[in-house]
């Protein structure tokens, strides 16, 4: 099989290749996070229509993970990477509990910038949170420093930014501001450690492109067009932070980890998922497969590419490890240094495992929505294993069959019964989320529900 091969290839390389240097003093933290992109977006991890010079640079300079995994959707994930475990731990399956005024990330979890500032770390978070407001928003969740949103969105051209407590209209594309702050905040802490946590609005929606970088495009259609201009400005963007951690002459003292916070969403964004069937919101390939590049030159192997499964949640240990501080709370992610560097040849990760609720289904106003449809997942090896509400579950070979077209549940009755007696135990330890019925947009008892 493909994934298997591949597998034994990245063992012959990390085997035959230069030894990395050993990891000395703490180092300085950057995390990439980029809104609906999907691997087609990006030349590093397959993308050809969109030119991403400066991805693609960061990526040679580090290790690209080919098998990259998150969740279905925005905030789940960004919980999964501050708290470096699956959100159903703490009863998180999709946006729902995040959104509004009510919204909430559990504050009995520690998440991964407050452990860094227990341990003279300097933090800041600079774009989009959506996390919870209030006492739950990140200058209460362990960030020194913060400028950008709250919620879910924010507005392209001439944003309100929030800095600190602070909201102001700011004039220019909403990315090449916060590319700014983050250069700025690289400049400023050069002398101390610090992570950065930089999350980019590009490509989600209300999509708004500058005329000059449409006119760029004007070769592709539609959605395409207006995906292209906003992922070119993104990626000039993401250039200025490299180059202002080049300038500090910082390269070497520098972890940066980039990477999408779920797959795209083609009919709406124009993002694409390249040859992975399935968007943002589902467990289909398309949703939960992403670009994941790891850079930290002298530690982590240049030009190199990383086959087994990892998943965004995996951040928080690598991080804590590197910077040599010990997670206050048991994880589900693991410290990817030693695999990257080629100190262990296994596998991060035997199982992945997802849950969702159907979005089409607690969109709508007729309903409780804590009725809708639950999307489970399992990926063990090349084998994958979706189970879509009372629907038969499905098994595809994702080696041979990425594009999950061809479901092989039937010729596989003992592997179908074993992944999904695996998954039905992950859920079960799992915390179920509730929506409360006074959630303003959700809730059972919402406004204009009929």
């Amino acid at each position: 099989m493909r994934f298997a091969l591949g597998f034994v290839a990245w063992c012959i390389a990390a085997l035959g290749s230069a030894a990395p240097r050993s990891i000395a003093a703490p180092p300085n933290v950057v995390v990439i996070l980029v809104d609906d992109l999907g691997v087609g977006d990006c030349g590093f991890s397959g993308g050809t229509d969109i030119p991403t010079p400066n991805l693609d640079r960061l990526a040679r300079a580090g290790t690209i993970c080919d098998h990259a995994y998150v969740t279905p959707s925005c905030s789940p994930t960004r919980a999964a990477i501050l708290t470096g475990r699956y959100p159903g731990r703490f009863g998180i399956e999709d946006n729902r509990p995040l959104d509004g005024p009510t919204a909430a990330l559990d504050l009995r979890e520690t998440l991964l910038p407050q452990l860094l500032r227990d341990h003279g770390y300097r933090t800041a978070l600079v774009g989009k949170w959506h996390l919870g407001q209030g006492e739950y928003g990140p200058l209460a969740r362990g960030f020194d420093e913060f400028c950008g949103w709250i919620g879910a969105s924010g507005k392209y051209i001439d944003p309100p930014l929030i800095t600190g407590t602070e909201r102001a209209v700011h004039e220019g594309w909403v990315d090449d501001l916060v590319a700014e702050k983050a250069a700025a905040f690289i400049s400023d802490h050069a002398a101390e450690p610090f992570f950065l946590h930089l999350a980019f609005m590009a490509a989600h929606l209300k999509q708004e492109a500058l005329q000059v970088d449409l006119e760029r495009f004007a070769h592709l259609d539609g959605k395409r067009r207006m995906a292209a201009a906003i992922v070119s400005r993104l990626d000039g963007a993401v250039g200025r932070v490299l180059d202002a951690i080049n300038e500090a002459g910082l390269d070497e003292r520098t972890l940066v980890l980039f990477l999408s916070d779920n797959g795209g969403e083609p009919p709406v964004l124009g993002t694409s998922n390249g040859p992975h069937r399935g968007q943002k919101f589902d467990v289909l390939e398309g949703g939960i497969r992403v670009p994941m590049a790891v850079c930290w030159p002298g530690v982590v192997p240049a030009g190199g590419r990383f086959a087994p499964m990892v998943h965004g949640m995996d951040i928080f240990a690598t991080v804590a490890a590197a910077a040599g501080v010990e997670p206050p709370q048991p994880l589900d992610g693991v410290d990817l240094l030693p695999f990257l560097r080629g100190e262990k040849l296994g596998t991060p990760h035997a199982r992945l495992f997802w849950v969702y609720n159907d979005h089409a289904d607690w969109r709508r106003t007729d309903q409780d929505t804590n009725l809708a449809r639950r999307l489970l997942a399992v990926r063990e090896g090349d084998w994958k294993l979706l189970i879509e509400g009372d629907e038969p579950p499905r098994l595809y070979d994702l080696a041979a069959d990425p594009g999950e077209s061809r479901d092989l549940a039937v010729t596989e009755p003992a592997r179908v019964a074993e992944l999904r007696r695996a998954v039905a135990e992950w859920d079960a330890s799992m915390v179920r989320q509730v929506i409360p019925p006074h959630h303003p947009h959700y809730g059972r008892d919402r406004p204009g529900r009929r």
